[in-house]
């Protein structure tokens, strides 16, 4: 392969999200029940974190990790359904390789988030139930913001690797995947070389 092919295949590559495979005549009825439970998603999170934020005898740690998780969704739902409803509607939904990266990244760091959080909820009824007496001095503020930031950091380091790995990655110019979001083997599997580290840090 001549060296300005190699050069010009290293560019950031443009790739087109075509939306469900199959059902490309029903994409437009589609968005009805997409939009409806993103909307519910959005009305529901966003009560129960007005809720707890304007309510002072909720601030008690299991509610403020119910408001951490709603935040959590409301994050994810509003990082995935926008696009994937424009893409429904509009087709095809054409981003840069940049800007797919950023995208996944948000998603994958909010699931690993969510699932520390959830997490912290668990040990939150833990020490309620085998240690009543000792719940407040256990689980007070300051732990809880620690609990928040330890979350916010590990879900980040959990997915930088896999975007590092991404983005040394070559690709070629333009590529098409018949579907309405990023995920981390998806774009790997449209390079041009070996995934394989790849696809052990992903399984790991």
């Amino acid at each position: 392969m001549p060296a300005s092919s190699i050069s010009n295949d290293r560019l950031p590559a443009t790739l087109f999200l075509m939306g469900i495979p199959g059902l490309e005549w029903a994409h437009v009825w589609i968005v009805i029940p997409f939009f409806a439970i993103y909307m519910v998603a959005l009305t529901g999170n966003t009560t129960l974190i007005l809720v707890i934020v304007t309510d002072s005898a909720l601030h008690v740690p299991m509610c403020l990790f119910l408001c951490l998780l709603s935040l959590t969704d409301l994050a994810a739902n509003s990082n995935t359904v926008p696009k994937t409803l424009a893409i429904l509607w509009f087709q095809p939904g054409e981003i840069s390789l940049d800007g797919c990266l950023a995208q996944m990244f948000c998603v994958h760091s909010i699931y690993a988030l969510e699932s520390l959080v959830l997490l912290a909820m668990a040990f939150d009824r833990y020490v309620a139930i085998c240690n009543p007496l000792r719940y407040t001095t256990i689980l007070n503020h300051g732990v809880i913001g620690r609990t928040g930031l330890v979350g916010i950091c590990g879900s980040i380091a959990i997915v930088s690797h896999f975007i590092f790995l991404l983005r040394c990655l070559p690709y070629c110019h333009h590529h098409v995947m018949a579907h309405t979001f990023y995920e981390h083997m998806g774009i790997a599997r449209l390079a041009w070389a070996n995934i394989t580290v790849s696809i052990d840090t992903k399984s790991n």
